[in-house]
């Protein structure tokens, strides 16, 4: 969608001219969250499990800050690549002894706040996200389940076809 926006004196005379464009909601890198859902890096309509601790909230908001933009993921730029955090790191992070760390990271993952994976530890982009980052096909594959509900029902009909077309494409490259 483009929108041009004018200003013009009263005889007329065009003074500056503006072309915007804006994106569509779902395209090929993903979903954009709607601004006016998001804050800084939670969503006000959904709530943090009964469960946690405002410690445990402060400690993932910390975290929060921690993601890689367009992934979620817990880590950090290391010349020209991205380097995930470590479960030890992310202790240190928090400032837990180790025991500590351990009971909180394994709270996080049953209560679905995190995710690991072979790659690295991943956030809930259901509990927080980069504002206005597009919510793409391989952070919702890994969160599919905790999305449901979150999600429009569209949105979630869209991911599953863009995840059935990457599976076969896959497998073609396979043969």
């Amino acid at each position: 969608m483009r929108k041009r926006v004018q200003i013009i004196t009263n005889d007329g005379e065009i003074i500056t001219e503006k072309n915007m464009s804006y994106t569509n909601v779902m395209g090929e890198d993903g979903y954009r969250i709607p601004y006016h859902k998001s804050g800084a890096r939670t969503f006000a309509d959904i709530s943090f499990p009964k469960s946690m601790s405002d410690a445990e909230i402060g400690k993932m908001t910390r975290l929060a800050n921690l993601m890689i933009g367009k992934t979620n993921m817990l880590g950090y730029r290391k010349g020209r690549g991205i380097e995930a955090y470590t479960e030890n790191e992310i202790i240190n992070i928090v400032g837990l002894q180790h025991r500590q760390g351990r009971q909180f990271l394994r709270k996080m993952y049953d209560l679905r706040i995190m995710r690991k994976t072979e790659v690295g530890i991943y956030i809930n982009p259901k509990y927080f996200m980069t504002a206005g980052q597009r919510l793409t096909l391989d952070l919702f594959l890994i969160f599919r389940e905790d999305l449901k509900g979150f999600l429009p029902d569209w949105v979630l009909s869209e991911f599953i076809r863009q995840a059935s077309i990457k599976a076969e494409v896959k497998k073609n490259e396979r043969l």
